[in-house]
């Protein structure tokens, strides 16, 4: 009489459902850190070139001038030295007790471009003005000027 064992063929099969099991963990795993990786260069790609953006831009305000007729008002030319183009979100002016925000002022202005505006805005003789430009980008650019 002969006796039969079939350990043989559990330890094999055993050894595949480990094996595929592995297989399949790993090939999870290397999926998963392949969307993580993917999604990570692209905000990475999007903060640096949001940051170098922000760098590039610049802004002068220059030729400031007043004028009374019909009513006070002042002229200002803004210009963008910058390398890349911008946009203007905000001009404020302050002085003494009076403040304008001008938040619907949109301007584009593309590299080593000009842009002249005349804003109505009651100055007084002698009392300086602060004007505030600031950017789509969150860039704020600050100058004084002196009424005459």
């Amino acid at each position: 009489m002969m006796l039969r064992t079939r350990r043989a063929l559990s330890s094999i099969i055993t050894t595949v459902i480990l094996l595929s099991a592995t297989a399949m963990t790993g090939t999870g795993l290397v999926s998963w850190s392949n969307i993580n990786l993917s999604s990570f260069e692209t905000h990475l790609t999007n903060v640096y070139a949001t940051n170098v953006n922000t760098l590039n831009e610049n802004l002068v305000v220059e030729n400031v001038w007043f004028g009374n007729t019909p009513s006070k008002f002042l002229n200002m030319t803004i210009t963008n030295t910058g390398t890349i183009g911008l946009n203007v979100t905000d001009v404020k002016l302050a002085s003494s007790g009076t403040t304008l925000d001008i938040p619907s002022h949109h301007t584009a202005l593309l590299s080593g471009q000009q842009n002249t505006t005349k804003i109505t805005y009651v100055w007084l003789s002698k009392v300086p003005i602060q004007i505030q430009v600031t950017t789509s980008r969150g860039n704020i650019y600050n100058s004084q000027v002196m009424a005459p």
